[in-house]
């Protein structure tokens, strides 16, 4: 084997060992840039006007606090039983609900004021919830588990307007606190959001 070739094997393999300790993943790799870093889950964020992280926090702590203090919830004498449904995304624009109804459960939970029931696939109306559980009286065990003292149910709007150089984006997520076997609506509120921003350089 003259010189030449065995130079050229040799920088075959070296470049072959360079790809190979630039792959993607695995433990002890070598050459990966990353940029990723980690932020703060609770920092205000203002990327873009759509609905956003920040947008869900507040909107779950505001109305969390305000149902938690209402004399549905604070003047109980137990912890009444709760059935949280599927916040509707009434929008022009995909928003996340389950985010929502999760991030609220949890916080109630984390109060030790509401005791929650799981969700029922299906029944989305609270005369759904009075029918369900007159079905099942006779069965005690079902029925501790269907029988709601409350449901919340819950919608998210949004009004987009735009001139040419501003546009003013405003949402109003709104919770409603039902009582199943009446009917009647013990205790509203709405979280009211808005967001202008100005024309850039490069368009909307």
């Amino acid at each position: 084997m003259n010189k030449l070739s065995l130079f050229a094997i040799l920088a075959a393999a070296t470049i072959l060992g360079t790809g190979c300790s630039s792959t993607k993943g695995g433990a002890g790799m070598v050459g990966y840039d990353s940029n990723v870093k980690y932020g703060d889950a609770k920092a205000v964020e203002t990327l873009t006007d759509a609905f956003g992280s920040t947008d869900l926090q507040s909107s779950a702590e505001t109305l969390t606090q305000s149902l938690l203090q209402s004399r549905y919830i604070a003047g109980a004498a137990q912890p009444p039983k709760v059935r949280l449904r599927t916040v509707n995304n009434l929008t022009y624009e995909h928003i996340d609900t389950k985010a929502i109804t999760d991030k609220i459960r949890i916080k109630l939970l984390k109060s030790g004021q509401v005791r929650f029931l799981a969700d029922k696939a299906n029944l989305g109306e609270v005369y759904d919830e009075r029918n369900l559980t007159t079905t099942i009286t006779d069965n005690k065990a079902i029925k501790l588990m269907t029988d709601a003292d409350y449901i919340i149910t819950g919608n998210v709007r949004a009004i987009k307007k735009a001139s040419d150089d501003v546009k003013d984006v405003y949402y109003n997520i709104s919770l409603e606190l039902v009582n199943p076997q009446t009917g009647e609506i013990v205790w509203a509120d709405e979280k009211e959001i808005r967001k202008v921003t100005s024309k850039s350089t490069v368009g909307w």
